[in-house]
C-alpha cells in the first residue's frame, strides 16, 4: 500500500463560482482514456503531487476510487482516494490550471463526502511550505496534527481531517494510532532495559510496523509502582515512561471499577490482594478501566487469569501478552482478511487466526513427534512477533482442521507451520494444503518453497514427498517456478532458484522431452509448464452445471461436495467415441456457453494435468470413480457407447485470472494451427497451448 506521508496534494479552489456543465462521475475500470486524462493532469502539477505510477491510478479505478471531474466532455479534475480503516483517505485532489477557481475541487470533495458518508471522514497530509492551508480550510478540513516528513530536510507534514460527524473515541487522535494501551513495570522494564533476558515480546511494542498505530501511555499506577523501586533501575524506567502520554484515571470511576475488579478476583484467589505487588495489579487494571483505555499489556499470567474475564466483559478492557498484541492490531487494521472465506466453494472454510483462536491452534501441538505444548506456544508467538500470518481451514462444524503460516524470504517461501489435524479428510486437507502453498508461492513471487516445521503432522510430510519435496537438511524444499517455456529457459530458472537458495543444482532439461518425464517435471515443480516437451495438450468441453461443481467454476449458491472440491484428483467421464486422449497430458477446460444453465459466455477457464484415461462399463468406474466426480450412475450410463464408458483422471486443476473466451481463442488458433471450437476433446499444438495460457495470466 502506498504510504500517504509521501505524497503531496495540489489544488486552487479559493472561490465559490461554478460552471453549468461540470459533471461528476467515476472513472470506468478498464477505460484507459478515463485513466490516461487523469495522468495527465497529475504530471502537469507533479512538483507537489510527485509522479503517482499508472498502476496506481487504475488500481484506484478499479475500486471505484477514481472519481473524474468533466466540463464539457473534458477532463478537467480528479480526485484519487482509497477507504482504510473506516475512513476516506485522500491521496490525489488535483484540477487543471486552466479551469481552477470554479468551484470543482470542492464539488470533487463534497461528492467523495456524500458516497461515503458512512466513513468517519477524510483524511488527507499535506506539506506546509506549500501554503495550501487556506484552501484545505476553505474545503471543509481541519488542522488536526503536524510532524516532519520522511524526508532529508524534514519538511513539515500537516494532518487534515474534514469530519462526517460520526462521534469516535478516536477522532482527536493521529489517524496512525489505533489502540492506546497501558503496561505494568514489568513490560516497562523490558523496554527499558534491552539487555534484560527475554525482552523479545515487549520490544515488540515499539517496533517499527506497529509503533504508528499502537500508543503506550502511562498511568498512575504505573507511576507509583516506579516509585517504589530504587536506584539506577528506577532512572532507567523513568527515562522509558517519560517517551509515553501520560493519562489519569476518572476518580469518580476508581472505587467502583475497583470493589468490581477485587470481587472478581477474590472468587479465584481469597482474600485477594495479598501482597503489594497485588495492590499494585488490581491498581494498573483498574486505572486502565477508569482511564477509558481498551488495551492493558502485561506478562504476568497471574494478573492476566484473575482479570482478564471481568475487564474485557464488564469494562471492555482487553488483557493481552505483548506478542498477541501483534496479532491484535493486525486484526484491526485488515478485518476484511480475518473473515471467513469459502474453501474451493465448500462447506470448509479458509481464514487468517486472531486471538479468538487460540484454544483451537493449542490442538495442533504434535506431541506425537515429540513437541511440548510450551514449544508448539512459543512457535505461534515468535511468529506472531515476527508479523507472520497464520490462516487455518476450518470444517463444516467449526473445528481447525489444518494451520499454516509461510513468508517470502527472498526467492523462498518459507513455511514454518503446516499442521492438519485428525480427520476423515485428513490426507485429502494435507495434499490440498500443499497446492496451497505453491499457488502461495507463486502469487509471492517465490520460487522454492522450503518446508521448515520440524513437527509438521505426518499427512503434511507424506503429502510433502509425494509432491516432489525432497529432503535437505532438517528442511524439505520443492520447485515452484511460475515459468511457461522452453526446456532450456525452465532449466536456466530452476538453476538460478538453487543457487539463490543454496539447494543443489538440478538436471539439465531437454527440449522434447518424453511425456511422462515432463509430465513429472510439470508435476513436482508446478506451476512450470515445457512448451517444447512431448506432453499432449487436449482442449475438453465441460457444459457450465457440470464444471461449476466439478471446478468450481462458474461459482453458485450452493457448495460444492466436501470431498470433491477438497480434492486435487477429479475424475471427467465421457463417451467413448472420437479422439481418445493419452495420458499423461495437459487438459484446457472450454466451458461452453449454450443452453439453458449457461449464464455466462464460453470460454477456456482452467488447466489440469491429465494422469490416467481409464475405460470401462459405467458400473465398474461409477463404483471406483464416484467421490471424484459430479454424475451420479444414470448419467454415467447415458454416456456410454457399447457398455463402455471414460474416465479422465486429473490433477492440479488450476483455475484462470482470465478465461479466455471464444472469440480470442479463435484469434488464437487461427494463427497457430486450428479454428475449431471443440465440442470434443480436441489436441492442440504446444504453440496453441503457450498461447492461451499467457493469455489466461495477462493480468497477473
Amino acid at each position: 500500500m502506498r504510504s500517504i506521508v509521501d505524497t503531496a496534494f495540489m489544488s486552487v479552489d479559493r472561490t465559490r463560482r461554478s460552471r453549468p456543465g461540470l459533471t461528476l462521475a467515476q472513472a470506468r475500470a478498464g477505460i484507459d482514456s478515463d485513466v490516461s486524462a487523469a495522468v495527465e493532469i497529475g504530471n502537469r502539477s507533479s512538483a507537489t503531487l510527485g509522479l503517482l505510477p499508472i498502476a496506481e491510478y487504475r488500481a484506484a479505478a478499479g475500486r471505484g476510487n477514481l472519481l473524474l471531474a468533466r466540463l464539457d466532455d473534458e477532463v478537467v479534475g480528479y480526485a484519487l482516494y482509497a477507504l482504510a480503516r473506516n475512513r476516506v483517505r485522500l491521496t490525489h485532489l488535483c484540477v487543471d490550471r486552466r479551469f481552477r477557481g470554479l468551484g470543482i475541487a470542492r464539488q470533487l470533495v463534497e461528492q467523495i463526502s456524500a458516497s461515503h458518508a458512512d466513513q468517519l471522514g477524510i483524511h488527507v497530509r499535506c506539506r506546509h511550505d506549500y501554503g495550501l492551508g487556506e484552501m484545505w480550510i476553505e474545503l471543509g478540513f481541519s488542522q488536526m496534527s503536524e510532524k516532519p516528513g520522511r524526508s532529508k530536510a524534514g519538511h513539515i507534514l500537516v494532518n487534515w481531517w474534514r469530519d462526517h460527524g460520526h462521534p469516535t473515541l478516536f477522532t482527536r487522535l493521529s489517524e496512525d494510532v489505533l489502540v492506546r494501551a497501558a503496561v505494568d513495570l514489568n513490560v516497562l522494564r523490558d523496554l527499558a532495559d534491552p539487555d534484560r533476558t527475554d525482552t523479545r515480546d515487549a520490544r515488540s511494542l515499539i517496533d517499527d510496523q506497529i509503533t504508528d498505530r499502537l500508543e503506550l501511555v502511562r498511568t498512575g499506577a504505573l507511576d507509583a509502582e516506579i516509585n517504589s523501586i530504587e536506584g539506577a533501575l528506577r532512572s532507567r524506567c523513568t527515562a522509558q515512561a517519560q517517551r509515553m502520554t501520560q493519562v489519569r484515571a476518572d476518580r469518580t470511576r476508581t472505587a467502583e471499577v475497583r470493589s468490581e475488579l477485587n470481587a472478581a478476583a477474590r472468587a479465584k484467589a481469597a482474600n485477594y490482594p495479598r501482597s503489594a505487588q497485588d495492590e499494585f495489579d488490581l491498581r494498573h487494571v483498574t486505572d486502565a478501566v477508569a482511564a477509558d483505555l481498551n488495551l492493558f499489556i502485561t506478562r504476568d499470567e497471574e494478573l492476566a487469569r484473575l482479570f482478564r474475564d471481568v475487564a474485557e466483559q464488564q469494562f471492555s478492557l482487553r488483557i493481552m501478552h505483548p506478542s498477541d498484541v501483534v496479532i491484535h492490531l493486525d486484526e484491526l487494521v485488515r478485518a476484511e482478511a480475518y473473515r471467513p472465506a469459502a474453501l474451493l466453494d465448500t462447506a470448509f472454510r479458509r481464514q487468517l487466526l486472531g486471538l479468538g483462536h487460540d484454544a483451537d491452534l493449542q490442538r495442533m501441538a504434535n506431541t506425537r513427534s515429540g513437541e511440548r505444548p510450551r514449544d508448539f506456544q512459543r512457535l505461534l508467538r515468535d511468529l506472531a512477533l515476527a508479523h507472520r500470518e497464520r490462516t487455518g481451514l476450518f470444517g463444516p462444524d467449526n473445528m481447525l482442521v489444518a494451520t499454516f503460516s509461510a513468508y517470502r524470504d527472498g526467492a523462498e517461501l518459507v513455511v514454518p507451520l503446516a499442521r492438519v489435524a485428525d480427520h476423515p479428510l485428513g490426507d485429502t486437507l494435507a495434499r490440498q494444503l500443499l497446492f496451497l502453498l505453491r499457488q502461495e508461492a507463486r502469487q509471492a513471487g517465490a520460487v522454492v518453497i522450503r518446508l521448515a516445521d520440524a513437527h509438521a503432522t505426518a499427512p503434511i510430510r507424506l503429502a510433502a514427498l509425494n509432491d516432489g519435496f525432497r529432503v535437505l537438511g532438517d528442511n524439505l524444499h520443492a520447485y515452484a517456478l511460475d515459468v511457461c517455456d522452453t526446456a532450456g529457459q525452465v532449466s536456466h530458472r530452476a538453476v538460478l532458484a538453487a543457487r539463490d537458495v543454496g539447494l543443489p543444482e538440478p538436471p539439465q532439461l531437454r527440449s522434447g522431452m518424453p511425456a511422462a518425464a515432463a509430465a513429472e517435471v510439470e508435476r513436482t515443480w508446478w506451476p512450470v509448464k515445457i512448451t517444447d516437451s512431448d506432453i499432449p495438450t487436449y482442449l475438453v468441453p465441460i457444459q457450465q452445471v457440470f464444471s461449476a461443481d466439478l471446478l468450481g467454476v462458474p461459482q453458485t449458491m450452493f457448495p460444492r461436495q466436501d470431498a470433491l472440491g477438497l480434492s486435487r484428483e477429479h475424475v471427467y467421464y465421457r463417451s467413448p467415441g472420437g479422439i481418445t486422449p493419452q495420458a499423461p497430458a495437459r487438459l484446457l477446460w472450454y466451458m461452453s456457453g449454450t443452453g439453458r444453465d449457461a449464464p455466462h459466455a464460453a470460454a477456456v477457464i482452467a488447466c489440469s494435468q491429465l494422469d490416467a484415461v481409464v475405460v470401462g462399463t459405467p458400473a465398474e468406474l461409477h463404483s471406483r470413480f464416484r467421490h471424484l466426480g459430479v454424475w451420479d450412475y444414470k448419467q454415467v450410463e447415458q454416456a456410454a457407447r457399447d457398455n463402455l464408458v471414460q474416465a479422465l483422471v486429473f490433477t492440479n486443476t488450476e483455475i484462470f485470472a482470465e478465461p479466455v473466451r471464444r472469440g480470442r481463442l479463435r484469434e488464437l488458433a487461427e494463427t497457430r494451427g486450428g479454428h475449431r471450437v471443440p465440442y470434443q476433446p480436441l489436441r492442440i499444438s504446444n504453440e496453441l497451448f503457450a498461447a492461451i495460457y499467457q493469455e489466461s495470466r495477462a493480468t497477473l
